[in-house]
C-alpha cells in the first residue's frame, strides 16, 4: 500500500512539474481531423474484423471531444441452424480526459456513446435473409496521444464496447467487445 501511495504521489508531482516546465503543450486548444484504423472482436464472433474510418478531435489542456465514423467489416456468428454475418457502421461521440505528463506523451481516458448501424445477413438450413437495425451502445477505455509536431498527432487507444445484440429474428448475441484503434489527427 505504501508503495502504491509513493507511485501515485510521484505521478501527481510529475504532472505538475511538467505542466510548470512546459507551460504550453503542443496540442492545446486545437481542432483536427484524420483517418483511423483498428481491430474489433466480439466474444461470440468466430473471428474479429478490421475497420477503417475518420475522426475529428477538439482538444483543450485536459478535456477533449472526439467524433468518429467507421466501417467495420464482416463478423460471423454461429446460431441454431445457420450463421449470421454482421457488418456495422458506428457513429460515436467520446469525451477524452487527458493527463498531460509531457509534451510528447499524453495518456487519456475515454468514455462515450454511439449509434451502431448493424446489417445482418442470415444463411440457414431452411431460410436466408437480410436485416438491419440501429443499436445504441457506450464505450470506456484509455489511450495515448503522441504529438508528432505542432499540427499532427498519432493516437492509439483501447476501448471496450458495451453493445447488446438483441435481434428477435437471430436470437440474442453478444456484440460487446474489444476495439483497438490507431489514428492520425491533423490539427489546425
Amino acid at each position: 500500500m505504501k508503495r502504491l501511495i509513493k507511485i501515485f504521489t510521484f505521478i501527481i508531482l510529475s504532472v505538475f512539474a511538467t505542466n510548470v516546465a512546459a507551460q504550453d503543450f503542443l496540442l492545446k486548444d486545437k481542432s483536427g481531423i484524420g483517418p483511423r484504423i483498428g481491430y474489433y472482436k466480439a466474444p461470440d464472433a468466430t473471428d474479429g474484423t478490421m475497420f477503417i474510418g475518420a475522426q475529428t478531435r477538439f482538444r483543450g489542456d485536459i478535456i477533449g471531444l472526439e467524433l468518429a465514423a467507421e466501417y467495420r467489416g464482416e463478423q460471423s456468428y454461429n446460431v441454431t441452424g445457420g450463421e449470421i454475418k454482421v457488418k456495422q457502421i458506428p457513429l460515436t461521440s467520446s469525451l477524452l480526459l487527458f493527463v498531460p505528463i509531457a509534451p510528447n506523451f499524453q495518456p487519456y481516458g475515454i468514455a462515450g456513446l454511439g449509434a451502431y448501424y448493424s446489417f445482418y445477413d442470415y444463411d440457414g438450413a431452411f431460410t436466408s435473409g437480410e436485416d438491419a437495425e440501429v443499436n445504441l451502445g457506450y464505450h470506456l477505455g484509455f489511450g495515448l496521444d503522441l504529438p508528432l509536431n505542432e499540427s499532427a498527432a498519432l493516437n492509439i487507444d483501447y476501448r471496450y464496447l458495451f453493445l447488446d445484440g438483441n435481434n428477435d429474428d437471430f436470437g440474442e448475441k453478444e456484440y460487446s467487445g474489444n476495439a483497438i484503434t490507431g489514428g492520425l489527427t491533423f490539427y489546425f
